[in-house]
């Protein structure tokens, strides 16, 4: 019996797995490094997470010992995952990403020249360690395909083991936190899951999509929600642009519009008829909080708009060089916009240069992964442009402390496969026989 093909996948996943593949130590510095940060969450009592909302305790007071190895641990997996490619990192990586590394250079010795506020050598520290990652990320992806596939399979399974175990154990509370999990966090690690699982199988499995998006939607995560469906359209999209103009798929698209435009409007009627409709409003509005007075859409933004009115009122002290690399972790300001903070962390024009960089790697991944029908491409790019949509409404991104910043360097370094442009002239030009079709490859010349 043919099984399905989100089962067949997944099976083939284990197996790998189970073969040999979970003993490298990329994968085994991303199962520890994710493990370690949700324990905490997992293993949270209830008074210690009305006292962490209370702001008489961190999360860092519960986690102890397992927060502070976390992230050496992923580094010195990813060091000796790196002996597969290092030099291949060097050698192929993109005029880009090497400019990337060199203004990172430029605003470390900015921020200890002239940035203002620099009050702590762990700015400095800090920054460094996300500059080593973020080479080690260029590194990561030159490793052999199915050593990084299982790579990236066991960072998905801890993942997804550790959002399930929370879940289990703490349950969905009311005021949306999964134990010591923050419902954004608990809602990004949702979404990278999906991502990651998506780079392994090459393509969105409507199944995880769904249990992803879910997830986000529990703990009411809508920034996120919005990015996780932006990123299955958007692959959908791409995927099948060149279909969508054809002669053939041209007529199906009237056909399916016009059945659409008869089905909607009868399920409106219908829908009455087989469900209190008016609950189901109030179950949504509830969930979404869209009318609540401190999380609704006339919050402004959850108070994001006050701390967003604050960057524009303070926008000239710092035009250049900014307060320094994670100032706003030092209580120095505090923006609600990882976008923000590239400005108040590094200046106007550094961070506004940043910035541009950072979104024109995630535009060009998605143009090559969809001129070359690169699917892994497409996702790394498509990846890239949703998170920055999140980072527009939430902070900490760009940082090694933080889960989703370390994953969203891994999509930022992914570097497309390099392609043959031409094939031997002897062999294009080779006689046949009369009537006899040639069965060499065409070179790729885009």
């Amino acid at each position: 019996m043919r099984l399905p093909v989100f089962v067949s996948e997944n099976l083939a996943i284990l197996r790998n797995l189970v073969r040999g593949g979970a003993f490298n130590a990329a994968g085994l510095g991303f199962s520890f490094y994710v493990v370690a940060i949700c324990y905490p969450g997992i293993k949270a009592t209830p008074a210690q997470l009305m006292d962490l909302r209370s702001g008489f305790t961190t999360q860092a007071d519960v986690g102890g010992f397992s927060l502070l190895v976390a992230v050496p641990a992923l580094l010195l997996g990813l060091l000796i995952f790196a002996r597969h490619g290092t030099y291949a990192a060097i050698r192929r990586s993109q005029p880009i990403l090497i400019f990337l590394l060199i203004y990172s250079g430029l605003i470390v010795l900015a921020s200890v020249a002239a940035a203002k506020y620099i009050e702590s050598s762990g700015q400095i520290v800090q920054y460094v360690v996300t500059l080593g990652a973020f080479l080690l990320c260029l590194c990561f992806w030159q490793a052999p395909a199915q050593s990084v596939d299982n790579a990236l399979a066991m960072a998905f399974l801890a993942l997804a083991i550790s959002l399930s175990a929370a879940a289990v154990v703490q349950g969905f509370h009311e005021y949306r936190w999964v134990g010591l999990i923050h419902p954004n966090h608990y809602a990004r690690y949702a979404y990278i899951a999906l991502v990651l699982h998506s780079l392994v199988v090459k393509r969105v499995s409507l199944p995880v999509f769904v249990v992803c998006f879910a997830a986000t939607y529990i703990v009411s995560a809508r920034t996120i929600m919005i990015a996780t469906l932006l990123f299955y359209l958007g692959y959908l999209a791409f995927v099948n642009c060149r279909s969508l103009f054809g002669r053939a798929q041209q007529i199906i698209n009237v056909r399916m519009l016009a059945i659409c435009m008869i089905i909607f409007p009868v399920a409106l009627l219908i829908l009455p008829f087989i469900t209190d409709t008016d609950r189901l409003i109030d179950k949504i509005t509830s969930d979404l909080a869209l009318f609540d007075p401190d999380r609704g859409i006339l919050s402004g933004f959850t108070g994001r708009a006050e701390s967003w009115n604050a960057f524009f009122g303070a926008i000239d002290e710092y035009v250049f060089f900014g307060y320094g690399f994670r100032s706003s972790r030092y209580n120095l300001h505090a923006v609600h916009s990882g976008v923000l903070s590239y400005f108040m962390d590094f200046g106007l024009l550094l961070g506004g240069l940043l910035l541009l960089v950072v979104a024109g790697r995630g535009i060009y991944l998605v143009w090559i992964g969809t001129k070359r029908n690169d699917r892994r491409t497409l996702l790394c790019g498509l990846a890239v442009t949703s998170t920055l949509l999140i980072q527009w409404f939430e902070p900490d991104n760009y940082n090694i402390g933080f889960i989703g910043s370390f994953f969203f360097m891994l999509f930022l370094a992914y570097t497309p496969p390099t392609r043959r442009r031409y094939v031997s002239t002897s062999l294009r030009h080779a006689r046949l026989p009369r009537g006899q079709s040639s069965q060499q490859p065409v070179a790729d010349v885009s």
